[in-house]
């Protein structure tokens, strides 16, 4: 059986969004938060990733600038995949200022 993604966006300002995926059970669940900017209408680019999308265990975030796109993971520890998509969740929603004020200066 092939997982399906669970997805919910927040828009936290005009222009900026917060995007969670994770997959639907069992486990163990991959999961994917991005913090997005809008770049035209309704056309939208991501800024920041946190995922395990290349092994369950492994957690990274991928910065990005706008000259060259995605960048290359920084390795995250945490002791359980809840434990890293929280802490992704509460960077995202708190830190997204920030995250997007360092995309435009990129």
């Amino acid at each position: 059986m092939v997982a399906t993604p669970r997805e919910v966006v927040d828009e936290v300002a005009p222009g900026i969004r917060v995007r969670y995926r994770r997959s639907e059970p069992p486990r163990p669940y991959t999961y994917a938060i991005t913090v997005e900017a809008e770049v035209g209408e309704d056309i939208w680019t991501t800024v920041r990733l946190w995922d395990n999308a290349d092994d369950v265990n492994e957690h990274h975030v991928h910065r990005y600038t706008r000259q060259e796109g995605k960048q290359n993971p920084v390795i995250l520890e945490f002791r359980s995949i809840n434990e890293a998509i929280a802490t992704a969740k509460k960077e995202a929603q708190e830190g997204w200022a920030e995250i997007v004020r360092q995309w435009l200066q990129s």
